[in-house]
C-alpha cells in the first residue's frame, strides 16, 4: 500500500469545512435569516434541502474517501467541479471568492494525490 501523503488530510478537512458551509447555509434558509433570499417559502425550502442534500453527500463522500473507496473519488471531483462553478453563476463578492477557495483546495489536493485514491 502506498504510504498516505500528507496533504489528504487538509483535502478531508476541506472537504467538510464545505459541509458545514452547506450545513450553515441551510440553517440560514429554514430561519429566513438570509437577506437576498425570494420571499416564496416554497423557493426557499427546495433551497434549502438542496444544500442539505449537498452538505450530507459531501459527508458521505469524505467518508469514502477516507476508506479509500475507489467509486467514491471521480463522484466527490464532480461534485467539487460542479460548486466551483456554480460560484460564478451569482454576482462573485468576498463571500464567493472564499468559497472559492473552499471548494478549489480540495478539488486540487484530490487531483494531486489521485493515486492513492485510486489505489495505484
Amino acid at each position: 500500500m502506498p504510504k498516505k501523503p500528507i496533504t489528504v488530510p487538509f483535502a478531508f478537512v476541506f472537504i467538510l469545512l464545505n459541509a458545514i458551509v452547506w450545513l450553515g447555509f441551510t440553517i440560514l434558509l429554514a430561519w429566513n435569516l438570509h437577506p437576498a433570499l425570494p420571499d416564496s417559502p416554497v423557493i426557499r425550502w427546495i433551497m434549502g434541502i438542496l444544500a442539505f442534500g449537498c452538505a450530507c453527500t459531501l459527508i458521505v463522500l469524505a467518508v469514502l474517501l477516507a476508506r479509500r473507496i475507489r467509486l467514491a473519488y471521480f463522484p466527490t471531483l464532480g461534485l467539487l467541479a460542479l460548486l466551483i462553478l456554480l460560484t460564478f453563476t451569482d454576482e462573485v463578492g468576498w463571500v464567493d471568492l472564499a468559497y472559492l477557495v473552499l471548494a478549489t483546495t480540495p478539488f486540487i489536493l484530490l487531483i494531486k494525490d489521485r493515486s492513492w485514491y485510486l489505489k495505484n
